[in-house]
């Protein structure tokens, strides 16, 4: 995709891979929609949008309220006709023990990571299918996605559960014939924000906000399906896939905290 002189709806914005995203995307000429509970840092994220010539309209909310997707959807397509791109990046991921966690804690996770993307998800297809022209939704999932790992069962819970059903949006976009909307995962694997400082878990091939943005950018570009970055979790990632159950578990425990 083209990512230059588009429409850009970004939530979660305001800090972490959002926040980075949004400042690249800014350098392009794009008119940009950014979305975030803290009013405070959403403004400075538009700010800095803005000195780099770009536009940004601000929508302070939470995400995982329906009626703010649907509003905010609502207003991009009153003011500007249509939505080119979408990047769905709401997301939490503390560390959590599946033996000790509450019920409460869980299904928080969930209605964080899952609800608010489907929130965001139902009005943004529902206006894409009237537009003619090449559009895109994304959704920043994780490396997580695809194993359960220790300490964060809800995590990965949530993200596989995203991932599998934009996959099957995917195949039943093909299935009725709609080519002009394309929807893609992103998989990055450790990144240095601000929310996985001191949670206690190992971060191999850590990246900065800044890389992974490079990497968000260049798979937009491509519209590659599965967004799976760096290269060094990555390749680990997608062997991962494959490997008996047995080994991947010794694995995954070897590097989990003896308590959590």
């Amino acid at each position: 995709m083209e990512i230059k002189g588009k429409i850009i709806l970004i939530t979660g914005a305001s800090s972490g891979i959002g926040h980075a995203t949004a400042v690249a995307l800014s350098k392009l000429n794009n008119k940009l929609i950014i979305t975030a509970r803290r009013a405070e840092l959403l403004e400075q994220v538009a700010e800095e949008v803005r000195a780099n010539g770009s536009t940004c309209d601000t929508f302070v909310g939470d995400a995982t309220d329906e009626a703010h997707a649907e509003e905010v959807v609502s207003a991009i397509v009153e003011r500007y006709g249509c939505v080119d791109l979408a990047i769905l990046n709401v997301g939490i991921g503390p560390p959590s023990n599946t033996l000790t966690a509450t019920a409460e804690t869980i299904k928080f996770c969930m209605r964080t990571n899952y609800d608010s993307m489907i929130n965001f998800y139902c009005p943004l297809m529902r206006q894409m299918k009237t537009q003619d022209t090449h559009c895109m939704i994304t959704h920043m999932n994780s490396q997580a996605s695809f194993f359960g790992i220790p300490m964060q069962g809800d995590y990965t819970a949530t993200k596989g559960a995203a991932r599998l059903f934009l996959e099957t949006a995917r195949m039943e976009l093909k299935h009725f014939g709609i080519k002009h909307i394309a929807i893609q995962t992103i998989h990055p694997g450790f990144v240095d924000t601000l929310a996985c400082k001191d949670d206690g878990i190992p971060e191999m091939g850590i990246i900065s906000e800044e890389k992974s943005a490079d990497y968000v950018l260049k798979g937009l570009r491509s519209e590659v399906r599965e967004n799976i970055f760096p290269a060094s979790t990555g390749w680990g990632t997608r062997l991962g896939r494959f490997i008996p159950n047995g080994i991947l578990t010794k694995i995954l425990l070897g590097s989990a905290a003896k308590e959590y």
